[in-house]
């Protein structure tokens, strides 16, 4: 639903982003800093503080403070101070692979993120808008396969529920149920406050692929984020080795999901509209492909496979066409995404 609230938010207005330390959150800020915006981000630590200031190369215009819980409304009131910031990006999220109690280590965090944020947003006041970053995990169906014939849109939802991430039998489906309730979650509090002096966007990347700021770098493999992890994958195993099936087959770069942050505040029609964030569908083997030939001396690394062969007939597709009108976006090619990760993942094998 549009906004009632249409509004462009400009530098230097001060932007909140919370998960600051996260690898589209550092995108986010750093592009966010180079337009002339201030920026205030949270993290959970001290430590954590330190290093995102640092990384930013301690620029005036950036302070870092400290939220440990996620899903306080207070701990957000107090990390802010008397005055809200004119925006806000929601990215904190709570995710472990390794996690058992599903429900009090991935589910309530999800949720009460969500309302934790708004709440604190009403209650300061000046906020205008807050962009909640969800992900294609709240669009897709899992149950119903690779569907060939389907075209995933943001009018997509998952069909998951709180109580199936609650009973999930793995983590990934209690994530994938967490994000899709949080946003959920999220819109109802809007709908429930009319009163709100601000507006709401979602965005919901695919894949998100793409190289680390300059300092931000992994320095061993298994520091991988989970998405960049699939590249180093399928380019350190050899040139004669089989390349590992595609999975998550939608996919999007990282610098375009952080210019997506920003347009989402710039674009007054955005407020109130739901965003699928998708460049469009890729498979290992393109991966590869694109891969040797960007990282010609690289070749004996990469997986040779079958070169051309593609899997888009074998499963779904998406439309983010509703994104390219309405926030201007214009998706970086595999090839111009992977010419900025490849150099940086070649040296951390």
């Amino acid at each position: 639903m549009p906004s009632a609230y249409p509004k462009s938010i400009l530098p230097p207005s001060l932007v909140a982003v919370t998960g600051a330390n996260g690898f589209i959150a550092q995108h986010c800020i750093a592009l966010l800093l180079s337009k002339g915006y201030r920026v205030v981000g949270t993290v959970r630590s001290a430590t954590k503080a330190e290093q995102v200031f640092d990384l930013h190369h301690k620029n005036p215009n950036l302070s870092v403070r400290v939220v440990e819980d996620i899903t306080s409304t207070t701990s957000y009131l107090s990390a802010f101070g008397s005055t809200g910031p004119d925006a806000i990006l929601h990215l904190a999220a709570s995710f472990n692979y390794d996690a058992t109690d599903l429900e009090n280590e991935l589910m309530i965090p999800a949720v009460k993120g969500s309302t934790a944020i708004l709440t604190a947003a009403r209650q300061l006041g000046g906020v205008k808008r807050i962009v909640h970053t969800n992900s294609f995990a709240g669009i897709y169906d899992a149950s119903k396969g690779l569907q060939p014939e389907k075209i995933y849109t943001a009018k997509d939802w998952s069909p998951l529920t709180y109580e199936d991430g609650v009973t999930a039998p793995n983590a990934a489906v209690a994530y994938r149920a967490g994000k899709t309730v949080a946003e959920q979650v999220a819109w109802k509090w809007m709908d429930d406050n009319p009163s709100a002096q601000f507006d709401l966007v979602s965005l919901n990347p695919a894949m998100v692929f793409g190289p680390w700021l300059e300092g931000a770098i992994p320095g061993s493999p298994e520091q991988l984020n989970t998405s960049n992890k699939i590249v180093h994958g399928i380019i350190s195993a050899g040139e004669e080795s089989p390349i590992p099936p595609t999975r998550g087959p939608v996919w999007v770069s990282v610098e375009d999901v952080a210019l997506a942050h920003l347009r989402a505040i710039q674009v007054p029609e955005a407020g109130g509209e739901r965003y699928l964030l998708a460049a469009g569908v890729y498979c290992n083997q393109e991966i590869a492909d694109v891969a040797r030939g960007i990282a010609d001396k690289y070749k004996n690394k990469i997986p040779r496979g079958n070169p051309g062969l593609r899997e888009a007939a074998t499963h779904f597709g998406v439309d983010a066409s509703e994104t390219e009108k309405g926030l201007g976006i214009e998706w970086q090619s595999l090839e111009v995404m992977l010419s900025g990760l490849l150099p940086q993942l070649i040296e951390i094998q």
